[in-house]
């Protein structure tokens, strides 16, 4: 029974060293040549210090939107999440499990700070 509690507790620990603590920001809300408008989105970990960049097309909305980051610094890592915000002004990401996270999100203007 001890060994079962000391795992359970050593799980928890592990959590949320795993997971994403970092800053999401946003470039302008751009158009080129005859496509629809996208905005480039980067993520920074501060856990690995590693960076991601991804094209929300459209811009922020009220539906999740899928996006693929690649990583911009050495590594190669990349992922799908989905990305929205809310009528309150947060800005919202659904990991998908990349990274180890879920669900985070921010308030407010762009970059901000937010863990999932």
């Amino acid at each position: 029974m001890k060994v079962a509690t000391l795992f359970g507790a050593v799980a928890a620990l592990a959590g949320p060293a795993a997971a994403f603590w970092g800053q999401m920001a946003a470039g302008n809300l751009e158009v080129t040549g005859e496509g629809p408008a996208s905005q480039t989105i980067t993520l920074t970990d501060y856990n690995t210090g590693s960076k991601y960049s991804g094209q929300l097309v459209g811009g922020f909305s009220s539906g999740g939107k899928s996006v693929f980051f690649n990583e911009i610094t050495p590594g190669g890592y990349y992922f799908y999440a989905s990305l929205w915000r809310t009528s309150d002004g947060c800005h919202n990401i659904d990991f998908e499990g990349a990274l180890s996270a879920g669900h985070g999100y921010c308030c407010g203007s762009l970059p901000c700070d937010l863990g999932a």
